[in-house]
């Protein structure tokens, strides 16, 4: 277990400090790759009973930071949390085609819902609400996948986010990274309003190009995204961009938009 004292837990949202607490030892990775988490010890360290430690490890265990082994308790699953980043390209590809198959087809009501959807997220980012801003922007991207009209897409896109949830987590538990998927939206959005199909498409492949580079740029800094080795991540690619290259700005000259309809 680790070194630090564990917090002590007040009686309110008893199961939820106990989740955050968790959670938080694993992202900075107090908790290592293999290392077990004890029921009898979380509940005697933080002074609760163990009906909200197990549902706090059970949420964990959901969302991919545990693993639960039969007759053992629950574990930090041992594969490297780079092994876990390399579904970000293939949630990046699968995003991208239900985006090129749904911008056509979305409508004002569809705007006016995403938009709705962006302002709720920008709400639970000044409230520093991390799952709150998860949820929020799983929400955005899957309205978008459901337009795509591809049921098999949409319902592969829904497996694969669970399997992300980790870096989810630990890219939206910095402010500035949210607000720039903020502003992101707001571009798209307005792309989409005034008909721009393509100049919305390289906004939404930067989005998930940007992403990709910061989660790979900042592992180097977050001893919560060293793999077991000590190795850091690297030759990862998504939408042709690598994560040494720059990302191009929303500012960068682009070719006519010729599918411009409005």
């Amino acid at each position: 277990m680790a070194s630090q004292p564990w917090p002590t837990i007040t009686t309110q949202t008893l199961s939820d400090q106990v989740y955050t607490a968790i959670r938080k030892r694993i992202l900075d990775g107090e908790i290592g790759p293999g290392q077990f988490v004890r029921e009898h010890e979380l509940s005697e360290a933080m002074g609760v009973s163990r009906t909200p430690v197990r549902e706090a490890l059970g949420r964990l265990a959901s969302e991919g930071f545990l693993e639960r082994i039969p007759h053992r308790g629950f574990r930090v699953p041992q594969e490297a949390l780079s092994r876990v980043i390399e579904c970000y390209p293939v949630v990046s590809a699968l995003e991208l085609l239900a985006a090129r198959l749904a911008f056509p087809q979305v409508t004002q009501k569809d705007l006016e819902e995403l938009r709705r959807i962006n302002a709720a997220l920008r709400e639970a980012t000044e409230k520093g609400e991390v799952d709150a801003a998860i949820d929020l922007d799983n929400k955005f991207h899957r309205l978008i996948a459901d337009r795509s009209g591809n049921q098999l897409l949409t319902e592969m896109l829904e497996s694969m986010r669970t399997s992300i949830r980790r870096l989810e987590t630990w890219y939206y538990s910095y402010r500035h990274h949210t607000e720039k998927s903020i502003l992101e939206h707001e571009a798209l959005i307005k792309a989409l309003e005034t008909g721009e199909l393509r100049l919305a498409m390289s906004i939404f492949e930067r989005n998930m190009a940007s992403t990709l580079s910061i989660l790979l740029g900042e592992a180097a800094k977050n001893v919560g995204f060293a793999d077991s080795e000590g190795i850091l991540f690297g030759g990862l690619d998504v939408a042709g961009i690598r994560q040494d290259e720059v990302v191009p700005s929303a500012n960068a000259a682009r070719p006519p938009d010729r599918s411009r309809t409005g």
